[in-house]
């Protein structure tokens, strides 16, 4: 019998471990295109003036999900990601979906709290790059 709940006990940290799991953290961010300001975003085929301006706004990371809330004039650059499947080191691509129903995606480099990360979109060669503000 102790050995079953040892075993138990075991596995159960052995799975957790395979998790994720991230600090609770907020901080301002600023994003910006990556690669300019081009509404064509490096080469795309539609422009897209809406990623041509800068997006001010707040990164709300609670357990597993992070929260990205626009304070810019600019529209629909709010948007929720759950965290669950980036790497033990905080590296990784998480998948969105916007109101419309198309996915977006937001990758990071290893790391915790107050970093830099990209989003881009599966119909968009564009990237924004959301820092930090200092």
């Amino acid at each position: 019998m102790r050995l079953a709940l040892l075993l138990m006990a075991l596995i159960g940290l052995a799975s957790a471990s395979q998790h994720s799991s991230t600090a609770d953290a907020t901080w301002a961010a600023v994003g910006k295109l990556e690669d300019g300001t081009s509404p064509y975003c490096g080469g795309g085929t539609i422009p897209m003036p809406e990623w041509v301006g800068q997006v001010d706004g707040q990164v709300d990371i609670k357990g597993n999900t992070l929260t990205f809330a626009s304070t810019s004039r600019i529209p629909n650059h709010s948007f929720t990601v759950d965290l669950k499947a980036l790497q033990s080191d905080g590296s990784g691509k998480v998948v969105g979906k916007d109101a419309k129903n198309r996915e977006f995606y937001v990758t990071f480099a290893p790391g915790s709290g107050a970093r830099p990360f990209q989003l881009t979109y599966s119909y968009s060669a564009c990237r924004r790059v959301y820092t930090p503000k200092t």
